[in-house]
């Protein structure tokens, strides 16, 4: 009897160690935040000061690699990724730009900016039209279509994206009416 007693009184206390263990996983995962969030920002600034040299190319590359350590609520991972994308298509890569273009909307959506990420998806239709790609202005200029139409939208932010769209050339919005 004392035997079955014992294991009980045993199974019971690592019952209530494994149950403590939850809350101090949280607290182990701090640290390799708080680090990438450092990392994150001291690759934010080198592009910085590789920009002000004119390496623009490398600068890109910095600011995309500053973006995907930040999680996705920090909006400065929203403007590594433009920033990015500006620089790559003034370094005549098109191709990359229009890439970073979309991955900052995502950021934007993952923050719940339905305007930032409506203007960014514009953005990448509108690189995409300079390539003579319709298939990417139709998806992208859709996307940011149906950003307009959310009714989480307040009227000055719907009136903003509206107004991006009906300024972009005649090309361009064919193309976004056409299906791929």
């Amino acid at each position: 009897m004392m035997s079955t007693l014992a294991s009980r009184l045993s199974m019971a206390g690592v019952l209530l160690a494994t149950a403590g263990l939850p809350e101090s996983a949280p607290a182990q995962y701090q640290l390799p935040t708080l680090v990438s969030s450092v990392k994150a920002d001291s690759l934010h600034e080198a592009a910085v000061a590789l920009e002000a040299k004119d390496r623009f190319r490398d600068a890109a590359r910095v600011h995309r690699r500053s973006a995907e350590l930040r999680p996705a609520e920090d909006p400065l991972g929203f403007r590594c990724l433009t920033e990015a994308a500006a620089l790559a298509y003034f370094s005549g890569d098109p191709s990359r730009a229009r890439t970073d273009m979309a991955e900052a909307a995502g950021h934007a959506l993952a923050r719940g900016d339905l305007r930032a990420a409506a203007l960014a998806y514009l953005d990448a239709a509108w690189i995409a039209q300079e390539q003579k790609n319709p298939r990417q202005v139709w998806e992208l200029g859709h996307r940011a279509e149906m950003l307009a139409e959310s009714p989480l939208l307040g009227a000055s932010d719907r009136a903003a994206i509206l107004q991006r769209i009906r300024r972009v050339p005649e090309s361009m919005r064919m193309a976004m009416r056409r299906e791929p």
